[in-house]
């Protein structure tokens, strides 16, 4: 099925690595341009010239999302480079493990600003451009952790949660312009940012890093954790033409972790 997404121009936050750069790929097998988002240009580099190999068009922005004036500059140079903007993912984030007691003032910080608060910069600097658009696209990649509760996971519960609330509202916002907004949560992916958060769990938990994933995968309908293609696959198919009245939604892609009706 063509998807619709040839030509198009697509902003992809934290997609040097991991589930961005998943979803990154398979926009760009779509024959979508991407500009990509890291913090360290020899990966940023790499994975530009694997989308390169492609026959799209990329770019690679270092920039830091912690901050509006990084997420402005992401957007602008984005845009600059790839002749406009038609879809947003904001995907950049990430674990740190920890309880109430545990984590001090200048950890929050650092969640709710990258985890957060990148988001809300990085939509709020791409309006202008996706109202240009004929198709108008945000997606947002959260996690399961904002749907279901996860023991030890208090710094992805308070933004995830936070993230489905502010994309409903943008949904509602952007309606009138034909830009649809709505949420991917994936569910545990086998990416390289993996490997610290299981032993972090693990620590807290008393157990091994093995142990962690091996119970994770015990609590999925499909008994296995997913592979970053696949979230990427789903991630294409919500922000392409052929989906063009889906929005305010939040769509799990977790082999059936979360067991709520």
């Amino acid at each position: 099925m063509d998807l619709g997404l040839k030509g198009k121009n697509a902003a992809v936050t934290g997609s040097s690595q991991g589930i961005g750069n998943a979803i990154a790929n398979s926009l760009a097998d779509e024959g979508c341009n991407v500009a990509l988002s890291a913090r360290n240009q020899d990966r940023l580099d790499q994975a530009v010239a694997e989308l390169e190999a492609k026959g799209v068009k990329a770019v690679g922005i270092v920039c830091d999302l912690s901050s509006e004036a990084g997420c402005k500059k992401f957007i602008d140079e984005a845009a600059a480079a790839l002749g406009g903007l038609d879809i947003l993912v904001n995907n950049v984030g990430g674990m740190i493990p920890g309880t109430i007691d545990s984590l001090d003032e200048d950890t929050w910080a650092t969640v709710l600003n990258l985890n957060l608060m990148s988001f809300v910069y990085t939509t709020k600097s791409a309006i202008e451009h996706l109202k240009k658009s004929s198709a108008g696209r945000v997606l947002c990649v959260s996690g399961v952790t904002g749907k279901q509760l996860m023991p030890g996971a208090l710094t992805t519960t308070i933004p995830n949660t936070a993230i489905h609330g502010f994309a409903k509202v943008m949904a509602e916002q952007l309606g009138k312009d034909g830009i649809t907004v709505n949420t991917i949560c994936p569910g545990f992916t086998n990416t390289e940012s993996w490997g610290p958060r299981a032993e972090g769990m693990a620590k807290m938990r008393g157990i091994t890093p093995d142990e962690v994933r091996a119970g994770v995968a015990a609590m999925t309908m499909l008994g296995r954790w997913a592979e970053p293609s696949e979230i990427g696959d789903a991630a294409a198919w919500i922000v392409s033409e052929r989906n063009s009245y889906q929005t305010g939604t939040v769509v799990e892609v977790c082999g059936g972790y979360t067991k709520y009706i």
